[in-house]
């Protein structure tokens, strides 16, 4: 990639990151003028693509564009998303610039979206416009489907292009969204950069639990009003966790490992046959625990008006993280089973069961592996189980190769900033990202 072009790259990001394409709250609906001024800017900033590509408006915010390729053969489909998560008002003075700036400060872009997610946005569109100003078109068929509501769900924009797909009859050989990424020192002692794929994500349900109790003054509580019922409820789940399971991919990443894990790296590669000896010290690590276990974890808590009055009824909303394998069924029982004394209501209010799991061998991994090697060829690759959601989970009856990847290098820090303060992407992760795909349009 020349500097022009990384540097054309980095000036639309800047821009892109302008846009307050932010995902409607309860207190904030969803600010459609900057849906469609962003809209706008992609025809204006990749005009052969919406020239030269067949374009779909789907839902009015979605696109789904469509690259033929010079062969016949089974297309893939590329993913992104352009909505953004809002910025907390009380974070804002710990931003080191206005987190819609879009600012170029020391090598970074800054701004919100820069890692989630329209940087992946722009870089595909910017190479699809490559590819046709050069005329070197892909072997294959290649889709593009933007979504725009993806940090509430997906609902509108990914569901109904599935939906879109399914109808005219396209199916794909794979799909590829953001996801894992090249990890720096991902595990304390392990030099070497990982690049995970993610191949299936955890399901996310948040379930409300509710208790009731007699009401009256402080001066003379039961000995089981509403929030001590609640609360001992929330305290089972600190106190009885759902059982630890293996999962495929996370055995695959453990046995992957072992060989750059030095002493560790024996019972990594016999994890199977040891995993009951040694779940109690992988769950001391939270991201180890949330790759062996279904999480359930309280998110909000209300009960009471008044500081001296008894509330008639306390709620609490959890959040399960479900391994693959199990269900929201399964959530429920658990529920009931450790709380069998307590009198506590249970209601879903979001059901997201987990993803299949895709497989982490044959020619699209392999494919994968190669783009991989191109860009960051000191890293390992290796399947990934994600605790987060995305989009792709909505094409599942279109493809049975869903892969979950951002070609960027980050650090443990980087990740905090995803959804948090100071967003930022570097200059050569950018170049990485578009050489990336660029690799993957290459090698189809």
């Amino acid at each position: 990639m020349t500097k022009k072009h990384a540097s054309d790259l980095v000036v639309h990001l800047q821009e892109a990151i302008t846009y307050k394409t932010i995902c409607p709250t309860e207190d904030q609906p969803r600010n459609e003028e900057a849906f469609e001024a962003f809209l706008a800017f992609l025809e204006r900033t990749y005009k052969r693509v919406h020239r030269m590509c067949k374009v779909v408006p789907i839902n009015r915010f979605s696109r789904v564009y469509h690259l033929k390729g010079k062969e016949e053969g089974p297309p893939i489909l590329l993913l992104g998303h352009y909505d953004v998560v809002p910025v907390e008002e009380a974070t804002r003075d710990a931003w080191s610039v206005a987190p819609f700036s879009g600012t170029l400060q020391d090598g970074y872009v800054y701004g919100r979206g820069t890692l989630d997610d329209k940087n992946q946005v722009l870089v595909i569109l910017e190479v699809l416009e490559e590819v046709l100003a050069k005329r070197h078109l892909p072997r294959r068929d290649v889709y593009v489907a933007l979504g725009f509501d993806e940090e509430t769900g997906g609902e509108l924009g990914a569901k109904a292009m599935a939906a879109y797909f399914e109808k005219e009859g396209i199916t794909f050989d794979f799909v590829l969204d953001e996801g894992g990424a090249v990890m720096e020192e991902a595990l304390e002692g392990l030099k070497k950069p990982l690049a995970l794929i993610g191949v299936a994500e955890k399901g996310s349900t948040m379930i409300r639990l509710k208790a009731k109790g007699e009401g009256g003054h402080s001066s003379m509580p039961p000995q089981d009003g509403a929030l001590l019922t609640l609360s001992r409820a929330i305290m089972n789940l600190s106190y009885r966790p759902m059982k630890p399971k293996l999962t495929a991919p996370v055995e695959a990443m453990f046995k992957g490992l072992a060989p750059y894990m030095g002493m560790k790296g024996i019972l990594l590669k016999n994890i199977g046959p040891l995993f009951s000896y040694l779940t109690s010290t992988l769950e001391k690590s939270t991201t180890m625990n949330s790759l062996i276990r279904t999480t359930l974890t309280p998110t909000y808590m209300r009960g009471g008006e008044a500081y001296n009055v008894l509330p008639q009824e306390a709620r609490a909303v959890i959040n399960a993280r479900i391994l693959p394998g199990e269900t929201t069924g399964d959530v429920l029982k658990h529920l009931e089973e450790i709380n069998g004394g307590l009198h506590v209501q249970y209601e879903f209010l979001e059901k997201e069961e987990a993803s299949t799991i895709s497989p982490h061998e044959g020619p699209a991994w392999e494919l994968l592996e190669k783009c991989i090697f191109q860009v960051f060829p000191e890293a390992k690759v290796l399947p990934y189980l994600m605790a987060g959601g995305t989009d792709s989970r909505k094409y599942e009856g279109l493809s049975d190769q869903i892969y979950r990847f951002s070609a960027v290098k980050l650090t443990k820090e980087d990740l905090q900033r995803i959804h948090g303060t100071d967003e930022r992407i570097s200059i050569e992760n950018l170049e990485a990202m578009k050489g990336f795909y660029e690799a993957l349009l290459q090698n189809l």
